[in-house]
């Protein structure tokens, strides 16, 4: 019989291990609306994650950490966006080189970097919210985490009305179902994905930064530290229906699944095979997730298409 305790304990870890899916997979659903597959979201998430615990390491400041973490991403973004959609490299060879490549910095620089210290951080702590906290079980699940999980939070809803409610969002729509027409109107097709590429990218720095100042408070080398969440938002932003609304419930399923594994791996994980059987839970989720929704997905038209003007 699982103890409420356990329960609670498997919720409250749930939300925090949503946040660096959400961010990722809010920022994919931007970068594939516009007609843009980027598959190296893994891979910006792992040397985002591990610039951004070096800058707080080495400065003091998590919003300097942060900051590092997100520029590292908008420079991967920028080159891929370069790469994909200036020159039309295919992107889904593009997407792999980079992915590669991300991971490859991120190692290679923490290995150097251990000549000098070993980068570790006390994670965010949580927001005094003492009412709230207060709440008989759902104050402990809800209300006893750092300021980026509710900023994680907030940001599909924004980026949702951005999408929907503004000329900007039926832009990107546009660019993504027919880059044609979108021209023919005056919408810089390019320009849009360009843009929509860096933001994606930016928000998947956001999501690897997440989990070394927010979660672990050190990195892990050969792609331990961003675990596959990163495929896990692409994941979600297709079986979102490229919807930032729903990103938050997909994001959550598979955040629980983690919490899950965490857990079992926690309290039955004595020998490694075990820990490794744990560790296929949240892939296990998405098996589920993919046969349940297979057919209810359509992506934009132009997806992965590149456009040039004639």
């Amino acid at each position: 019989m699982v103890s409420i305790d356990v329960v609670i304990s498997i919720l409250r870890s749930s939300i925090s291990m949503t946040v660096p899916i959400l961010f990722a997979s809010v920022g994919e659903v931007y970068t594939e609306r516009s007609g843009v597959l980027n598959l190296s979201v893994e891979g910006i998430m792992t040397v985002s994650a591990f610039f951004a615990l070096w800058t707080t390491f080495l400065t003091g400041s998590y919003f300097n950490g942060i900051l590092a973490g997100i520029a590292i991403a908008l420079f991967f973004g920028l080159f891929f966006a370069f790469v994909c959609v200036k020159i039309t490299v295919n992107q889904l060879i593009a997407g792999l080189l980079f992915y590669t490549l991300g991971i490859a910095i991120a190692d290679f620089s923490y290995r150097y970097v251990l000549r000098i210290a070993v980068p570790i951080v006390e994670p965010l702590p949580p927001l005094k919210l003492p009412i709230l906290r207060s709440i008989p079980y759902i104050g402990t699940i809800l209300f006893e985490h750092n300021v980026l999980v509710y900023i994680s939070f907030v940001i599909p809803i924004i980026m949702g009305l951005i999408l929907y409610k503004t000329v900007w969002g039926l832009k990107i729509r546009s660019v993504g179902e027919n880059p044609q027409a979108a021209d023919a109107a005056g919408v810089k097709v390019n320009l849009i994905r360009f843009l929509c590429v860096i933001i994606g990218a930016a928000f998947a720095g956001l999501g690897g930064s997440y989990i070394t100042l927010g979660h672990l408070g050190t990195y892990v080398a050969g792609g331990a530290t961003v675990a596959g969440r990163g495929w896990i938002a692409i994941l979600v932003a297709i079986l979102s229906g490229w919807n930032p609304y729903r990103c938050i419930l997909g994001s959550w399923i598979f955040g629980l699944g983690y919490a899950i594994a965490a857990e079992l791996i926690s309290s039955y994980g004595g020998s490694l095979a075990s820990s490794y059987f744990f560790l296929m839970i949240p892939y296990i989720f998405a098996l589920i997730v993919i046969l349940v929704f297979r057919k209810t997905t359509r992506p934009p038209a132009a997806l992965t298409v590149p456009y040039k003007r004639k």
